[in-house]
């Protein structure tokens, strides 16, 4: 069987991202939709959410409701010290490795709790049997987050520095179970050798998934991109970064981070707790605001036009 899972914890004093804590609650809301959505389109696999901490109501009976399994697993590894920007982000990792310890499965996709499944993840499966999936985040190489996250690769390998490291997201990872236990495996070396040095990785779990790729790749082990499976979707005012790839690829999981899990997660959180379903994929993406998936009739014409002129 095929497994889907979202991890979660939560602790004192540990920091969800680089800005404020938003609160369990609203990860809570956006994990119903995740795992809600991902066993409605995918009914045949299971779902499950792992955490260090009991679910509170009503959430736990709306994940139990949407036929999702809680799994209880501690944070003990992958973990760094509390104030650490994006600490409870590591907690993935370690969820990773308990699943693979823990539970039985051929092929195994661990997905962000801000995301939406809007169609089956047939073709990821068959995908995952080839290699490990990522996200792969669109930043060039001078990109600060993409440069720091170099920079740390240099500091364990200076030979060969300095590095340009593909940029991996944290939202997905995805393969069968012998490919994710040999990436697990460096990821547990990475982690090891960045406690023995004292490093502190300002930039969450990607720091480590991010060499692990690039150690994966060097010796030979395949590393994709899972970008026709997910996407990033900043649906924010400051911030809109969007694609018509939802329609025409089609995306299989909206991803929607910063002021998605306020606002569209949280319609459809209440959407589907009151009616026991969520609205139809075009309800979804007016929701979110996503752009149409054609040009402009007016400019489109007026360019035809003009391309129609003489020279």
């Amino acid at each position: 069987m095929d497994l889907i899972f979202t991890a979660f914890a939560t602790l004192d004093g540990f920091r969800e991202n680089a800005d404020a804590n938003r609160g369990s609650d609203v990860y809570y809301r956006c994990i119903v939709v995740a795992l809600a959505s991902a066993k409605a389109q995918n009914p045949d696999c299971q779902v499950a959410l792992v955490t260090n901490a009991p679910v509170p109501a009503p959430f736990d009976s709306q994940l139990h409701k949407a036929g999702v399994t809680i799994y209880q697993c501690p944070f003990e590894r992958f973990r760094f010290r509390a104030d650490l920007p994006w600490s409870l982000a590591f907690y993935k990792l370690c969820a990773l490795s308990w699943v693979l310890e823990h539970l039985t499965f051929d092929r195994c996709v661990m997905m962000d709790a801000d995301t939406y499944t809007q169609y089956p993840l047939t073709d990821l499966w068959r995908e995952a049997d080839e290699a490990v999936l990522l996200y792969q985040v669109p930043h060039p190489a001078s990109q600060p987050m993409a440069a720091a996250i170099s920079r740390c690769c240099d500091a364990f390998y200076p030979d060969g520095a300095p590095h340009v490291l593909t940029h991996f997201g944290g939202e997905l990872v995805a393969g069968c179970r012998g490919r994710l236990q040999e990436f697990m495996d460096l990821c547990g070396e990475i982690y090891q050798e960045m406690q023995a040095r004292k490093v502190l990785p300002q930039d969450g779990d990607e720091v480590i998934l991010c060499i692990a790729a690039w150690r994966a790749l060097r010796t030979g082990r395949p590393v994709r991109a899972a970008n026709a499976y997910i996407w990033r979707y900043w649906l924010g005012a400051r911030h809109y970064f969007v694609s018509t790839n939802y329609c025409l690829v089609p995306i299989c999981i909206l991803h929607l981070p910063g002021s998605g899990k306020d606002r569209q997660l949280k319609l459809l959180y209440r959407r589907y707790t009151k009616q026991g379903v969520f609205p139809d994929r075009r309800a979804v993406w007016r929701l979110c605001g996503l752009p149409a998936a054609h040009p402009p009739l007016l400019n489109t014409l007026w360019v035809r036009l003009l391309a129609a002129l003489p020279d």
